[in-house]
């Protein structure tokens, strides 16, 4: 990660968590990118302003029970700047709960997508929110 950073440090680093992840109407063959963790997948692109296309997944436990959701495939505008660092994930909570959850420990949010899913007869809030690091690369 830390090469992959170095090779790249004059473009913005997108942390994206998800499936089937397009930039740009691209497939990843030809943006730099490397994979993380889990589901993680990393890219540098240009600054400015990027379609981001994805299937976003996330996983919850609540008491005993444990919930997964997955979106279709969702597509949106990001405008990124030189040499930071943004996350993209789906969240269960809004991004002013996770930063009052956090004691404001979350990046500064610059994109939340509100998405309703069906889940069987139960209605479940959930959010594309796109994080950007506060310190820069």
């Amino acid at each position: 990660m830390k090469k992959f950073s170095a090779n790249n440090r004059n473009g913005a680093m997108l942390h994206l968590y998800g499936k089937q992840v397009k930039v740009d109407g691209s497939s990843l063959v030809n943006v730099p990118f490397t994979t993380g963790k889990d589901l993680e997948i990393i890219v540098t692109v240009t600054p400015g302003q990027h379609t981001i296309e994805g299937i976003f997944e996330s996983t919850e436990t609540v008491g005993t029970k444990t919930r997964s959701i997955r979106t279709e495939k969702l597509s949106f505008n990001l405008t990124v700047e030189v040499r930071h660092s943004y996350s993209v994930a789906l969240y269960f909570h809004s991004a002013e709960e996770r930063a009052n959850y956090y004691n404001g420990q979350t990046g500064k949010a610059i994109l939340e997508m509100p998405l309703t899913i069906s889940e069987g007869s139960d209605y479940i809030k959930a959010y594309i929110i796109v994080y950007r690091e506060e310190k820069s690369l």
